[in-house]
């Protein structure tokens, strides 16, 4: 049998540290306040004291880069700890709000990559990420960016140092949280310095826009005319990994119930030997020229965040991920058919971001099966027949190339670029993993395609594409009462998501949101202005100390979360002191609590008897909106009324 060592092989994947190509984290744009001339002129331009991030260990990184055959890394991650908390400076601003800004230096960093959990901004909040000096400026981020799993990432700053900046207003204060655990070091033989070690081992490269080989033609130019419709499909995937952040390309695919399920194909080497956080991964769609003149400006892409992976498997090199939300409608993409027929295609073309560049076209006229193992590094090794060998004709790959799809002279997709050999802008041949391999793969939905792309199970050899099903409108409603059924008026009601809204519960306690475009994540947060006085008494203090003694234990868990009102997740005599204050009017608010708080009226507390086992979110997500709601119902206590004396300001 004919084994291939391609000790040549440049294997398409890489670590990056492009900065201009992690720009396009949706956001709302605007002037961080810290950079307005108002808020120097009012506070005046003190330089704020640097957070210094750990060293990067300069031997180490060299090592590893070294492991990775062909994946040159570039940004390196770095642990940090880095809250509201415990870093950074606040200024209390005269219409009531709070500023947080934080300041990260890394000696020596081409750039900094910032990235966050347990992340919640409460509506009318903004973050921000910017370069001192502010002609970097990413955001602003705000609620809409809020995450089921509180996870965030904002893009490079250029440079060795970035600053953070969270502003709240004062109808929130206090409410927001994130925790930056992360800071990624874009490093470079030049510019850094660790532990004053040699660094003249390490590479100089360049990733992102503007920087793939001249002899790439863009997409949009003649000869892409006729694949207007596959173009629409391919996009370019920014992988976050524990081990640092890379680029590959990745195609939407159809299936057989042709749903619009954002199924996305690449390559399984991209994460191979690493830790992917897929929640993190981005996919950018229309990231290319305008024609086939490469533009002087960076394109702004449409970009979704976050995916599951749904089947994958080395000896085919497939990966097959699944969008966490679909995509808008205004996105206009095309789910890209597929033929899955054990001969070679003809001819095609190949669609692709070569070093994370803008998307561009090669083709090819020449097509067999390679029928030898494939060496791809000391510890990988392909099977015989499972690659398309082709010969380009016009253009070649480079890393981020990888996982892009071949696609036939039918325009179906045939397999995904695994790697190949090439000389720059000389000849190039490259090894594409073949879908009808990987269709029955490893023999388990984890390590094939054919439950996911054929679902309905029909057994078909092809399928055409598709463009993107409409997806429709639809309303999100409910009713907010207390437990003891009265309706809560007052209640402000926002909902953020591709359509951001807010409305104000009347005496009736409902709410509603109409026109809400289908198949997008959905948050809604909820809070009720109020004098914090309103519904205490002796009495609440009454049945919280017998609660404490354990004579007469509160009896819904409900009651227990009102009750603790200085946030300790406890009730002691604390809470009593702080209930007593507000009611002499010693205290104008509690100083762990909001006016109100609010609970799914289906939640279920996993230990009745000590809900703070389960924090009640600030907002509430519904991850897939795909059907009217009409029963999104909420619990609403009023913070230190354990009786539900509270005025609501609701009939009942």
């Amino acid at each position: 049998m004919k084994r291939c060592r391609l000790s040549t092989l440049f294997l398409s994947f890489v670590f990056i540290c492009s900065w201009s190509g992690l720009r396009a984290q949706p956001s709302s744009g605007g002037t961080p306040i810290g950079l307005t001339d108002a808020f120097k002129e009012a506070y005046g331009e003190k330089q704020l004291k640097a957070e210094k991030i750990p060293r990067l260990d300069l031997k180490r990184i060299l090592r590893e880069d070294e492991e990775f055959i062909g994946a040159p890394r570039f940004a390196a991650p770095l642990e940090v700890n880095y809250t509201m908390e415990n870093a950074g400076e606040w200024t209390e601003l005269e219409d009531g709000g709070l500023l947080w800004r934080l300041k990260v230096r890394s000696e020596g960093a081409l750039g900094l990559a910032a990235f966050y959990k347990d992340m919640y901004l409460p509506p009318g909040s903004k973050l921000f990420m910017y370069s001192e000096d502010g002609r970097q400026v990413l955001g602003a981020y705000t609620f809409r960016n809020n995450r089921p799993s509180g996870q965030f990432m904002t893009g490079f700053i250029e440079g060795e140092t970035a600053v953070i900046e969270y502003y709240e207003p004062a109808a929130v204060r206090g409410q927001g949280r994130l925790q930056a655990f992360r800071i990624d070091h874009a490093y470079d033989k030049e510019k850094f310095k660790a532990g004053e070690q040699p660094v003249e081992e390490a590479s100089l490269l360049s990733f992102g826009f503007g920087t793939s080989l001249a002899c790439h033609r863009n997409a949009n130019c003649p000869e892409g005319n006729v694949w207007a419709e596959q173009k629409r499909s391919v996009c370019r995937v920014v992988m976050v990994l524990a081990e640092g952040t890379g680029y590959c390309s990745g195609t939407l695919i159809n299936n057989t119930s042709e749903d619009g399920t954002p199924y996305i194909l690449s390559a399984y080497h991209c994460q191979d030997s690493y830790t992917p956080i897929y929640d993190l991964w981005r996919f950018d769609f229309s990231y290319q020229s305008s024609d086939c003149a490469n533009p002087a400006t960076e394109p702004v892409p449409n970009s979704v965040l976050g995916c599951v992976r749904r089947a994958g498997r080395q000896e085919n090199d497939f990966l097959l991920l699944e969008a966490t939300s679909d995509l808008p409608a205004s996105y206009d993409v095309f789910f890209s058919g597929w033929n899955r027929m054990p001969g070679s295609p003809q001819s095609g073309v190949l669609l692709h971001h070569p070093s994370g560049d803008i998307k561009k076209i090669a083709s090819y006229s020449e097509a067999s099966i390679y029928n030898g193992e494939l060496a791809w590094n000391p510890t990988v090794t392909t099977p015989a027949n499972h690659h398309f060998r082709i010969e380009y004709d016009e253009g070649t790959f480079e890393p981020g190339s990888s996982g892009c799809a071949l696609f036939d002279e039918e325009g179906r997709l045939r397999g995904q670029l695994h790697g190949g050999l090439n000389d720059d802008c000389g000849l190039a041949s490259g090894f594409f993993g073949r879908l009808t391999l990987s269709w029955e793969g490893g023999g388990s939905p984890e390590t094939r395609l054919k439950d996911w792309l054929d679902p309905l199970d029909l057994r078909v050899d092809t399928l055409n594409g598709i463009e993107q099903p409409p997806l429709g409108l639809g309303s999100i409603s409910g009713i907010i009462t207390n437990e003891a059924g009265v309706p809560v008026a007052g209640v402000e009601v926002t909902l953020s998501g591709s359509v951001d809204a807010s409305v104000t519960t009347g005496a009736d306690g409902m709410y509603q949101f109409d026109d809400m475009p289908f198949g997008q994540p959905v948050g809604i947060a909820l809070q009720k202005p109020d004098d914090f006085q309103n519904g205490l008494s002796t009495f609440d203090l009454v049945l919280i100390a017998k609660h404490i003694l354990g004579l007469d234990l509160l009896d819904t868990p409900i009651k227990m979360m009102a009750a603790d009102v200085n946030g300790s997740r406890s009730l002691t005599t604390l809470d009593q002191i702080g209930i007593r204050k507000v009611i002499l009017g010693i205290d104008l608010e509690f100083s762990g609590r909001p006016a109100w708080q609010f609970f799914p009226a289906d939640f279920q507390f996993s230990n009745p008897a000590n809900p703070f086992l389960n924090p009640i979110p600030p907002f509430f997500m519904i991850n897939n909106f795909v059907d009217d709601i009409t029963d999104m119902d909420f619990i609403g206590v009023k913070s230190g009324d354990i009786d539900d004396s509270a005025d609501t300001g609701g009939g009942g």
